[in-house]
């Protein structure tokens, strides 16, 4: 299947684009694309396409990049003419970055790259989305970039390098303005350091650019502050680390801990990416710096694999820390504003209105998601396949819900019931793809509140009674509690009455008792055996 066309984005990039074959080949190049993961491709051509925005290998010097060329044109069989049909034996030209756009079309079920004679076909556009060259897509056949052992070959090695150099930010933008001034408010005595190890790192970066190389004049100003850049790093990731540790208690508590602390929160993301970046840039200039040192080179090969292994490592993890803080932050508001509460925060002791808020959360969560070549988009409004209602489910609920559940959640079933207690309580029953929750929906419309949520794996069996003249009777029984509902008159007949009686379907299907609960007695054993013979003979 085409991929849909997208819009051709600011900076040339590789996209999907459904144009016929025809008006491919009357622009062909011989170009064959290896993707690496990270959403970058590397591209072997016989000649660089014109207008398009090739990362070269240039810091890394002629060697890395022939050897590079060497080792992955033998691992893949790019080198064989006859398998990719091309004329002229293909060089290895640089890396192209994978838009994201075309990154989570393909990602989308059901779309996947258009094939020819076996292989997957896209196309390179330059800024003005103009088709500049065909691209054949070729399996990798290797370990990703990302597995590197301590003794991985030199040139996966290389390769790690220069997706760390293509992926290095030249600026985190601190000149988001909400969010640099909350920075600068809240940590007055680290800012003068932090701005000054992000300019410095810039610098560094700037002047190996321009030197095609990273020699020790320019890796010397990184290399004196290097106690700096490791204690601002620890400090930020720190902060950040201890916002996720209270963001992992009960829905209740993250409200609670959100609204009094978010100008620190957004203070100490922003301060995070700064300082992190920092760190990175230093520690993938040492890496370069590394890389072309000749002398004691299998040394400073094994030196350089564990260096590339652990400088991955870590800042992925503290991005994934971040990345995490951010997406329960940006739920929590953006769920805030649909709720009639107060239309504001506490902020730096003042407040700041809703509106004001998400753009900081939108702003930093678009910023972290283009340092890792991603789209950040909002979720897909949740509707659940069976809904259980009266007269249809409310647009608000589904909007609340949305930002309310877990981000990856399915809604499979919801209902408008009561739960029998001590009084009859109108709740919200619903299923998700691993677990049910039951929301007062009082609580669930005002505060956005879903306090009893129970894995599906926890379903011990279920009751589902039709009753006359009433609504049906749900009983779920849990490892931990029974769960009894019941549904007024308007689901006591057709369509309303199918829809209960499949949610309650859907509730037995996922009845189980693990082996680790089933029990056996003595006394019961002759039974069971005499059972099973006459079972047999009947048989």
């Amino acid at each position: 299947m085409p991929i849909p066309e997208v819009p051709a984005p600011d900076n040339p990039e590789f996209i999907g684009n459904n144009a016929s074959s025809s008006e491919l080949a009357s622009q062909a190049s011989n170009i064959a694309l290896l993707e690496v993961g990270d959403g970058y491709a590397m591209l072997f051509a016989d000649h660089a396409p014109k207008d398009v925005d090739l990362l070269g290998f240039d810091l890394l010097g002629q060697n890395a990049s022939q050897s590079m060329a060497d080792h992955f044109s033998t691992a893949t069989g790019v080198g064989n003419l006859a398998a990719v049909g091309l004329s002229a034996l293909p060089q290895l030209q640089g890396l192209v970055r994978l838009a994201p756009e075309s990154l989570h079309i393909l990602n989308q079920s059901g779309n996947m790259l258009m094939q020819s004679a076996g292989q997957s076909m896209g196309a390179i556009v330059n800024s003005s989305g103009t088709i500049v060259a065909q691209a054949r897509f070729l399996p990798a056949g290797i370990a990703p970039a990302g597995a590197l052992g301590p003794l991985a070959a030199p040139a996966m090695v290389l390769l790690a390098i220069q997706l760390q150099l293509a992926s290095i930010s030249r600026k985190v933008d601190e000149n988001i303005e909400l969010t640099r001034d909350v920075l600068r408010a809240i940590h007055e005595d680290q800012w003068a350091t932090l701005i000054g190890l992000h300019e410095t790192s810039i610098r560094a970066l700037q002047e190996a650019d321009a030197a095609g190389t990273v020699n020790n004049h320019i890796f010397a100003p990184l290399a004196t502050r290097e106690a700096d850049l490791r204690k601002c790093r620890k400090l930020f990731v720190d902060f950040v680390r201890d916002h996720v540790k209270h963001l992992a208690d009960d829905a209740k508590s993250r409200r609670s801990y959100i609204k009094q602390n978010f100008d620190q929160i957004i203070a100490d993301s922003h301060g995070m990416l700064m300082a992190e970046f920092a760190w990175y840039r230093a520690q993938v200039l040492r890496g370069v710096l590394i890389s072309r040192d000749s002398e004691e080179s299998e040394a400073n090969n094994r030196l350089l694999s564990h260096h590339v292994e652990e400088t991955n490592s870590a800042h992925e993890e503290a991005m994934g820390e971040v990345i995490k803080l951010l997406a329960e932050v940006e739920s929590h508001v953006r769920l805030l504003a649909l709720l009639p509460a107060a239309r504001s925060l506490p902020f730096t002791g003042k407040r700041r209105s809703l509106d004001d808020a998400l753009k900081m959360a939108d702003a930093l969560a678009t910023t972290v998601a283009d340092l890792r070549n991603q789209l950040h988009s909002g979720r897909d409004k949740l509707a659940p396949a069976v809904p259980v209602f009266k007269e249809g489910m409310p647009d608000k609920l589904a909007d609340i819900l949305t930002w309310a559940l877990p981000e990856n959640a399915q809604l499979l079933a919801l209902a408008d019931a009561n739960q029998e207690k001590l009084l009859t309580n109108n709740v919200y029953l619903g299923i998700t793809n691993d677990s049910f929750f039951v929301a007062d929906q009082s609580d669930l419309n005002k505060e956005g509140a879903i306090e009893n949520v129970v894995p599906l794996a926890d379903v011990r069996y279920v009751r589902f009674a039709e009753r006359t003249k009433k609504g049906p009777k749900l009983d779920v029984i849990t490892r931990d509690e029974n769960y009894s509902f019941t549904f007024d008159s308007w689901a006591a007949e057709g369509a309303a009455l199918e829809a209960t009686q499949r949610m309650a379907n859907i509730f037995a299907s996922t009845m189980n008792l693990p082996a680790e609960e089933q029990r056996t007695d003595p006394l019961l054993v002759p039974s069971l055996e005499g059972k099973a013979v006459q079972d047999q003979i009947e048989s």
